[in-house]
């Protein structure tokens, strides 16, 4: 029989009652053979679904983590101006730093993976925050000897581990800790904090420099005055070490307390892990074979990656409109923020209207691509505003297309879970974040191209067209949740909510 109780009933669990760093359970001699590629038959003992309180502090610790590598990760975009005024960088090579990350996470994420779902994800967590407190202190020390950019580059590759592990194990979190009913919720959370880092940092950057770059300060930088190049060199040195702050906190938390997994797991569909794929080349081997499947990575990348790299990039993409740096920082920040709220919303929706998934997903793209058809409009100078006028809409349209293309990325995690099921879910969202930075990384070399460095008209051009790529793809991708239909079909009526 099952039984299905929060913390506050379970008096009799001992392994409750251990002290807080006690990680004695995850030793236990139920884990699955992975050495045989099979998962054992559960005794009696593990034929049952509890919740622990404890999920909501590791859900906690890992979206303050994502929180904390997107401020890392959309540091120094934001900042181009202060940048080439400062160190005299360019546009091109600033472009090269998060493209760094990008290629880094896609070519680590199938080992990384490889090892957390041998070891958990406690092993995994530990390895991105101690790469990430790798990374910034290289960011340290760039800025305080010779300012040379293959320092910052390095340092990024470092942030690519990280990328790579908060991306690809938000659906492992989700399925590991929690029930059927907030998994899609929960995997928003760790997809958005990381979203909510790069617009935190569209905001801290321009914050913490004090000063205000107009394209007229980059255009005539030669000209600008010692205390003036100063106070913007002073400016970076606090957000470089602000960074590094925030990531000693996430290190600290996670070494203090993130267990790989509870006990007894949070839904009875998790007690079936014997029809589960185990194998990780037999995994990869069907999802690659699985058009659906392949469907899904193009639609991933097609919106939350274009949507993302055109975002990180709308100071510069904004510029010719007469946008000033703090005012694209705002721009970014606010649209991050909408967009997190958005995401949250629409996996709300999805978890009560289980098997509807794919049309809200349809829903929110429509949505941005409404939006950004106006802005492209107004980028290429078809509809002339006022300035006033122009920044209004410019927030207005900017914030709704990050709703509408970013709000689906915790949907694709979920339908490519259902749709490569039984396919182990931390190798699924692994093959999905591999699609979604790839995609970046090609955003990103687009742009070091001389010819679209100079004319960004292309980038709303791109995302646009992308968009509507991805809308009309939906539309093979079947319904199909048998993660979900397991669930209801060992339904119980001695299961309590």
């Amino acid at each position: 029989m099952f039984s299905y109780v929060e913390d506050s009933s379970i008096q009799t669990d001992n392994k409750e009652k251990d002290p807080l760093i006690n990680y004695d359970f995850e030793l236990s001699s139920q884990k699955p053979d992975v050495q045989n590629n099979v998962s054992p038959n559960h005794s009696d003992s593990r034929q049952e679904v509890k919740l622990y309180r404890r999920r909501w502090w590791l859900l906690f610790v890992y979206g303050l983590t994502g929180i904390a590598k997107g401020q890392v990760y959309n540091t120094w975009p934001p900042l181009s101006g202060s940048l080439i005024i400062a160190y005299d960088w360019s546009d091109v090579a600033i472009a090269q730093i998060p493209g760094a990350t990008t290629i880094t996470c896609a070519v680590v994420s199938l080992p990384l993976m490889y090892l957390v779902q041998r070891k958990g994800l406690r092993f995994g967590m530990l390895v991105s925050i101690f790469s990430l407190v790798i990374g910034c202190s290289l960011a340290v020390i760039c800025i305080n000897t010779s300012h040379s950019i293959w320092i910052l580059l390095i340092g990024y590759c470092f942030n690519g581990v990280t990328s790579s592990m908060l991306t690809s194990s938000s659906s492992l979190l989700s399925v590991t800790w929690f029930p059927v009913s907030e998994r899609t919720t929960a995997t928003a959370v760790c997809t958005m904090s990381l979203q909510f880092g790069i617009g935190f940092g569209f905001i801290t950057g321009p914050y913490f420099t004090d000063v205000q770059i107009t394209d007229g300060n980059v255009i005539n930088s030669t000209n600008l005055t010692e205390g003036f190049i100063q106070s913007v060199v002073t400016g970076i040195h606090r957000v470089v070490y602000f960074d590094l702050a925030l990531v000693l906190l996430c290190l600290v938390m996670i070494v203090a307390y993130f267990p790989s997994e509870p006990p007894y797991p949070p839904s009875k569909s998790q007690l079936q892990n014997e029809t589960m794929i185990t194998g990780y080349a037999e995994g990869v081997k069907s999802l690659l074979l699985n058009k659906q499947f392949w469907v899904l990575l193009i639609v991933t990348g097609f919106t939350y990656a274009t949507s993302i790299s055109w975002l990180s990039l709308v100071s510069a993409g904004y510029r010719p409109l007469g946008v000033g740096q703090e005012t694209a920082g705002w721009i970014g920040l606010l649209s991050i923020i909408f967009s997190v709220l958005g995401s949250l919303l629409v996996s709300k929706a999805a978890d009560h209207f289980l098997r509807k998934s794919k049309l809200i997903a349809q829903i929110s793209i429509g949505f941005g691509i409404v939006n950004i058809v106006i802005l492209v409009c107004i980028t290429q100078r078809y509809i002339t505003l006022p300035v006033n006028i122009l920044i209004v809409f410019l927030y207005i349209l900017t914030i709704n297309t990050s709703i509408g293309l970013g709000s689906v990325l915790p949907l694709c995690y979920e339908l490519g879970c259902e749709i490569g099921y039984p396919v182990k879910e931390g190798l699924v969202g692994c093959l999905v974040t591999i699609a979604a930075y790839l995609f970046l990384f090609l955003y990103y070399v687009i742009y070091l191209t001389p010819a679209f460095t100079n004319d960004t008209h292309w980038m709303s051009w791109t995302t646009l067209g992308c968009s509507v790529a991805a809308f009309i793809l939906l539309f093979t991708i079947k319904d199909h949740y048998p993660r979900i239909d397991m669930e209801e079909s060992h339904s119980t009526d001695n299961v309590a909510d």
